[in-house]
């Protein structure tokens, strides 16, 4: 085999081990006694143990009984010809101890007598399912228990829920209609009146109840439509028996007395005194009458405050049968919600009233809940989304004449971090504590309702205007920054505030919601933890971003960024040894605009990584051709935001770009923020460690903006510091400029790391910084970021060159 096949192989061997250790799955080779031979880097981050940890143990050692048993049966399959299982859901111990839910795949190799197993950490998703799974069981359970017959229709008329009495009413399985067209599951509605009922209350949204006579059964129903953002829901019974009795009335007696004593519901019979003549046992069982009680009764003694109309008599009088919710009272005082369908007819030539009544104690109840479900957080109980409307929209309907009303937009500022910390079941803690407080601070006029996530909306009556909704947002601000104890421990949340006044910020809800975000968003642009007032000119910011974000999106595509250099000088020679790569997009309509308004919608919107990706890659090819073009080496610095550095991929990233272009790894420096390196410490040391081993170098830009600590200092293979220039400004009460940074710069020279000095711009701040032994600077006293075409000029100049003093200074800022 000659050396290019053998290099080939060897290339494919290297991407082949980096595709199985850059897996987000764990990836295992299993001996046929069950022994682990090998694994991917992936094993630590699922289950906590290092790859070298678990080799040569055996896979039951990471199991519980019940699951040793399970896979015991799988090895005995496997050996039997079943050579491949997937997605076997099984429950793992971690190193830490914690079960967790795994998804586990293997593929049994006889030949070689090993198993091949990959897996996942599935238990996020298990339990969302089985959480899930309850409330649907909890809701099912529900409406099943009600005595009606129910079904629910989305906008489209497709059945999104029935319970078995609905199914059996047109005999069909209530399990299998769901999704389907209500007309294609039941056709008789085709011919029904039920059908324009129907109609009617989804295009008015307003409920109805009705009875009909349903042909295909022979049964007369009451049916009760309740219409709703999403669809109708339905309720409906037999009520043959009702028009059965009334039939009897006229027919019999004693078919009437039948009936009468055996009605399901309460049935009630007074004279045209309002006197009771009649109850049924049902009623005396009902309201804790016998029935010669009764007899002693009016119906106003059953009544709790009803007031009868005229409306009322002149209905019944034409024989209409009239239905009505009303509460009835007890013998013992309890009251309880009933319909109550009241009818008139004469016997013996006198005229008596019948009401049917019915308790829907129960019904209501169930209502009630479904109500609260769809129109409150289940988290926080708080109003969400649905409720938040009709509570702003009545605050503006009654705001008086001069007074305003203030939309507040609330976001926490640090709840990522509590639930990255402490995890989800502490950050549903904090949100329910956060949302006690609000409830305490506010007016129980007040409307405050929770969007989702760790956002909230506030909406409050301001008699004189802005003074009284800055009062608002500064107690809000305050019971948010008392410590709320999570875990034991002490957590400071903060929120950023967008506020917004009506009617000077919109008109409607929508305008008003619309600002307070935009508002909202500037609070946390300005540092957070505080409010911000809406003003006109946000409005044209966040278009202008907008626009600007558009934009963003194929810029990279269709080629629009290049790169300028910034040179880095040795301070002991006044030599320059290195670069800066700066990104610069030339937009095709704007012109050349600022990273520092790029470069954080691209952050927000996750294109960083992409537009990083190709940074990193166009850099090391330039300076691959300059070091060839002027035969030295140059040594390039790259920034890497904090999302490149968590994607998984990023060290391959690295490691590809070094070899496409052929630049000795010590000639690239990847500069990391503070923020960047201490989002997840374990495993930004552990991708630290393997880009160190590529031979690159590590900086830490802007240090002393951030966290400054010096125990991740010791913790990461840091090379460089880079300074920032804020800390050449001005003299500190205690200590001088020079006696700090010269403290520095021992501080890390003692820890072998270099200082590179940010933002020179003199030549005081040049022999300063000599002084202070710093080992390298950059900035406009020695040159502003350069188009490649000027950095060749440079470097042409420089060659063969001794330079004694630096270059004068360039105006201008990057």
């Amino acid at each position: 085999m000659n050396s290019t096949n053998m290099a080939d192989l060897a290339r494919l061997a290297e991407e082949n081990t980096a595709l199985i250790e850059n897996s987000l799955d764990m990836i295992a080779l299993i001996d046929a006694d069950g022994r682990f031979l090998r694994l991917n880097a992936a094993t630590f981050d699922i289950l906590g143990y290092r790859p070298e940890e678990l080799v040569g143990r055996h896979y039951n050692e990471l199991l519980g009984e019940q699951e040793r048993a399970s896979f015991q049966a799988l090895r005995a399959d496997l050996r039997a010809g079943v050579s491949i299982r997937r997605d076997l859901e099984h429950r793992w111990m971690r190193k830490d101890g914690r079960p967790i839910m795994m998804s586990v795949s293997v593929r049994w190799c006889a030949l070689n007598q090993v198993t091949y197993a990959t897996a996942r950490d599935v238990t996020e998703r298990h339990a969302a399912r089985e959480a899930l799974d309850k409330s649907q069981q909890q809701l099912q359970v529900m409406l099943e228990s009600i005595g009606d017959a129910f079904f629910a229709v989305d906008r489209e008329w497709r059945i999104t829920f029935a319970n078995r009495k609905a199914g059996h009413f047109v005999n069909v399985d209530a399990s299998l209609v769901i999704g389907k067209n209500l007309l294609e599951v039941a056709p008789d509605l085709h011919d029904s009146p039920s059908l324009v009922y129907y109609r009617d209350a989804m295009e008015s949204g307003e409920a109805c109840t009705f009875e009909t006579y349903w042909e295909p059964s022979n049964v007369w129903v009451e049916v009760r439509a309740y219409p709703s953002e999403d669809g109708l829901s339905v309720y409906f019974h037999d009520i043959t028996f009702k028009h059965q009795a009334g039939q009897a009335l006229k027919e019999s007696e004693q078919r009437f007395r039948s009936l009468f004593q055996q009605a399901a519901d309460s049935i009630v019979i007074a004279d045209r005194d309002l006197c009771i003549v009649a109850a049924n046992g049902r009623a005396c069982s009902n309201f804790g009458y016998t029935e010669e009680e009764f007899l002693r009764l009016r119906v106003p003694d059953i009544d709790s405050g009803f007031t009868y109309s005229p409306d009322l008599s002149l209905a019944l009088d034409d024989g209409q049968t009239q239905l009505l919710r009303m509460n009835k009272r007890r013998k013992d005082g309890s009251t309880f919600p009933a319909d109550v369908h009241i009818s008139r007819f004469e016997d013996g030539g006198n005229e008596f009233f019948q009401a049917i009544i019915r308790d829907v104690t129960e019904r209501e109840e169930t209502q009630n809940r479904l109500r609260e479900l769809a129109t409150h957080d289940t988290l926080t109980g708080l109003p969400n989304r649905a409720l938040l409307g009709e509570g702003f929209q009545r605050l503006l309907d009654t705001c008086p004449r001069g007074a305003t009303v203030a939309a507040m937009f609330l976001d926490l500022d640090r709840f990522k971090e509590v639930n990255d910390s402490f995890g989800h079941e502490f950050g549903d803690i904090l949100l329910c504590e956060v949302a006690a407080r609000l409830r305490r601070v506010l007016r129980p006029g007040d409307v405050i309702a929770r969007l989702g996530g760790d956002e909230f909306v506030i909406a409050a009556h301001c008699a004189i205007g802005k003074g009284a909704a800055a009062r608002i947002g500064e107690k809000l601000l305050e019971v948010l920054t008392t410590p709320i104890t999570i875990a034991g421990q002490d957590v400071i949340i903060g929120a950023s505030i967008g506020i917004s006044l009506f009617p000077f910020d919109g008109k409607n809800k929508e305008q008003l919601f619309q600002a307070a975000d935009t508002a909202m968003y500037r609070a946390k642009a300005a540092g957070r933890n505080r409010y911000r007032f809406f003003e006109p000119e946000m409005a044209v910011a966040t278009r202008e971003r907008m626009a600007l974000e558009t934009s963003l999106r194929p810029a990279l595509a269709r080629g629009e960024f290049e790169l300028h250099y910034q040179p880095r000088i040795d301070l002991r020679s006044m030599a320059m040894v290195g670069m800066e790569a700066l990104i610069r997009w030339n937009h095709p309509e704007r012109g050349l605009v600022s990273p520092a308004q790029f470069i954080p919608i691209a952050e927000e919107t996750g294109l960083i990584a992409p537009i990083g990706r190709w940074v990193l890659f166009e850099a090391c090819m330039q300076t691959r051709r300059l070091m060839t073009e002027f035969d030295r080496e140059i040594c390039v610095s790259v920034n890497v935001s904090a999302r490149q550095l968590a994607h998984q991929t990023f060290v391959g990233e690295v490691r590809q770009a070094l070899r496409e272009s052929g630049i000795p790894p010590h000639c690239l420096e990847l500069e990391l923020t503070e923020s960047a390196l201490i989002a997840d410490i374990e495993r930004t040391a552990l991708m630290l460690r393997e880009l160190h081993a590529l031979g690159v170098k590590l900086a830490v830009d802007d240090f002393g903006t951030g966290y400054s600590g010096l125990t991740y200092l010791r913790r990461f293979p840091i090379d460089v510091l880079k300074l920032d220039r804020s800390f050449m400004l001005e003299d500190d009460e205690g200590i001088s400029t020079f006696d700090f940074v010269k403290a520095f710069v021992d501080m890390a020279h003692a820890l072998n790391l270099a200082v590179v000095a940010e933002g020179v711009e003199t030549a005081d701040a040049v022999e300063f910084l000599r002084a202070a032994a710093c080992d390298e600077a950059q900035g406009y006293y020695f040159a502003q970021p350069l188009p490649l075409a000027q950095l060749r000029e440079r470097l042409a100049a420089d060659r063969g060159v001794a330079r004694a003093l630096p270059a004068p200074p360039l105006t201008g800022r990057d």
